[in-house]
């Protein structure tokens, strides 16, 4: 295995972001919504692109997902 030490590389900077994903805030301006208004919806299970990741605490937005939603749903759920 090569020492990432020597080559000044970090394993951050060797792994790259999912093209697919995207975080909340980003769902969020796209969908014209508060992003907290998307985190509770991801909390209540009321928006169905959105997956929680690493401990449970962070949530990320599946893109293809995410136009599936937009495809089957003319608009977003009400808030509540």
């Amino acid at each position: 295995m090569k020492d990432l030490r020597s080559t000044g590389s970090s394993v951050a900077s060797m792994i790259a972001p999912a093209p697919d994903l995207i975080s909340i805030p980003e769902a969020a301006r796209r969908l014209h919504v508060h992003p907290d208004t998307l985190y509770r919806w991801a909390r209540c299970g009321e928006f169905e692109p959105a997956l929680k990741i690493g401990h449970g605490r962070r949530w990320v937005v599946s893109v293809p997902r995410l136009e599936r939603y937009l495809h089957d749903r003319q608009e977003p759920p009400a808030p509540h």
